[in-house]
């Protein structure tokens, strides 16, 4: 297997104030924070709403490796920071090789994840 989701290629390094992902966009990879701090940002009808702030060793965008879904939220470099870029494939192709029972609990705690942040969002006024 090779290291794809590692490997040199999948480094991506974005400058203080650079989006990441944008809220509403074809959700297709996640990534892990090597270096730096990101903002997860919520949209609102005056501005934005800080959901969290990630730093080294957090993942961000972790839904879009289950599913087609679009991005609930944009993601800010607050500092220069480094990721590894994660493709749904490349981690669908990983998980493929886990046994199809926890596979599917998996699928279903992402999902009601999904559905518990979505409506954690609203409450706080986010959405």
């Amino acid at each position: 297997m090779s290291n794809g989701g590692f490997a040199p290629q999948n480094r991506a390094t974005f400058e203080a104030g650079t989006e990441i992902f944008v809220e509403g966009q074809d959700a297709d990879a996640a990534f892990l924070v090597l270096e730096g701090q990101v903002e997860v940002r919520k949209r609102t009808g005056d501005g934005h709403k800080v959901m969290a702030t990630l730093g080294n060793g957090d993942v961000l965008g972790e839904m879009a490796l289950f599913g087609g879904e679009l991005r609930s939220a944009d993601a800010v470099a607050v500092t220069d920071t480094k990721v590894f870029r994660v493709s749904r494939d490349e981690f669908q192709n990983r998980l493929s090789g886990v046994d199809p029972v926890l596979r599917r609990m998996v699928t279903i705690l992402v999902a009601r994840l999904r559905d518990a942040t979505e409506e954690l969002s609203r409450l706080r006024g986010g959405g």
